[in-house]
């Protein structure tokens, strides 16, 4: 593709366009003057275009807009919300397999045409999350438990927590849509036609990726007394602060893209069960023996939580010298639940 090939078609395209029509996500659905893909599509057409969107995004009254509906997005959120502000560690793509004209999508604001983080994804990626990395630790976090449930639901109920859409913040970055291209060396083979080879001319695909700041905010939706409400939604903004500067949202994950962290970097903390006053699994705790066990039956110990309550439960293993019933020992958390303890022997 020349150069000159290049500025004439984007210059046809915002000439198409016109001054007022300033909608990065119109563009990309409608504005399309020819085909772009396939063995008469013309490239050009398809660098011009993402070139109009970055270019479009840009423009005053689209900012302008678009801060009023944000102010007033945040004023509309719940009284009992958790929110942060996430960067992007280097650049973020969500929905780029979404269908389009021009291969690679992106989402954006249907409305004003910034980059978004659907509220769906964030829950989403927060609950897979739980389940394989916290759920590790306590089997309340995982899939089905307790914990997961309530922080998102089931087939059946919703759960108790809101997670909104991430909006972008409107003073982070100038151009936050970028120009980006991936280039597949077998395309012939990622659509099964032949086996790949030394031979395969790669074929670079040009598209859109994101930078910039996030608003994130997740909000109580369940019974209105209940006392660990600021808790639970405390803990659900923090699963998914962690789970997007860990894993990462969106496409191409895996190549480095959709990291983001917390801006100010205060509240991120590595997980921990006490976050909801239960020692982790491998914690080492101090225990009170309760009463001798009958034969064939282990020791069973009790702790007391910090909320007042006492979680009581088998010890694995045998001590080295028989303690006494009220006795103060050292024991290993093996399994942890809201309402069950497992323990074993600092020596089994």
């Amino acid at each position: 593709m020349s150069q000159l090939a290049a500025r004439t078609a984007l210059a046809s395209v915002m000439a198409l366009r016109g001054p007022r029509d300033s909608h990065p996500g119109l563009l990309l659905q409608r504005y399309l003057r020819q085909w772009a893909t396939g063995p008469d599509g013309e490239p050009e057409q398809r660098l011009a275009l993402l070139q109009a969107a970055i270019q479009a995004i840009q423009q005053p009254t689209t900012r302008t807009i678009y801060q009023s509906a944000y102010d007033r997005w945040q004023k509309s959120l719940p009284e009992l919300t958790a929110a942060s502000t996430v960067q992007t560690m280097g650049r973020l793509i969500v929905g780029l397999g979404t269908e389009n004209v021009l291969e690679a999508g992106i989402t954006l604001h249907h409305t004003y045409g910034l980059p978004v983080l659907p509220g769906s994804a964030l829950k989403g990626l927060a609950a897979h999350f739980c389940h394989r990395v916290w759920g590790a630790t306590v089997d309340d976090f995982r899939n089905g438990g307790r914990y997961h449930q309530l922080l998102f639901g089931t087939t059946d109920d919703s759960g108790c927590l809101v997670f909104h859409d991430g909006w972008f913040v409107p003073d982070s970055d100038a151009a936050p849509l970028r120009l980006d291209v991936m280039t597949p060396h077998h395309p012939q083979w990622l659509e099964g036609a032949v086996a790949p080879s030394d031979f395969d001319s790669p074929t670079p695909v040009p598209f859109l990726s994101v930078t910039g700041s996030f608003r994130v905010a997740v909000s109580w939706h369940g019974p209105e007394q209940y006392e660990k409400a600021v808790a639970w939604t405390e803990l659900a903004l923090e699963l998914v602060i962690t789970a997007m500067a860990d894993w990462g949202i969106g496409g191409k994950t895996s190549s480095g893209y959709g990291r983001l962290q917390e801006k100010d970097g205060t509240r991120r903390k590595p997980f921990s069960a006490s976050a909801l006053g239960l020692p982790p699994v491998g914690s080492r705790v101090e225990a009170t023996m309760l009463e001798a066990p009958k034969k064939d039956k282990p020791w069973r110990a009790k702790i007391t939580l910090r909320s007042g309550k006492a979680l009581s439960g088998p010890i694995e293993g045998h001590p080295t010298t028989a303690p006494q019933p009220g006795q103060r020992v050292w024991l290993i958390v093996t399994e942890i639940g809201e309402n069950r303890i497992k323990y074993r022997w600092p020596d089994a």
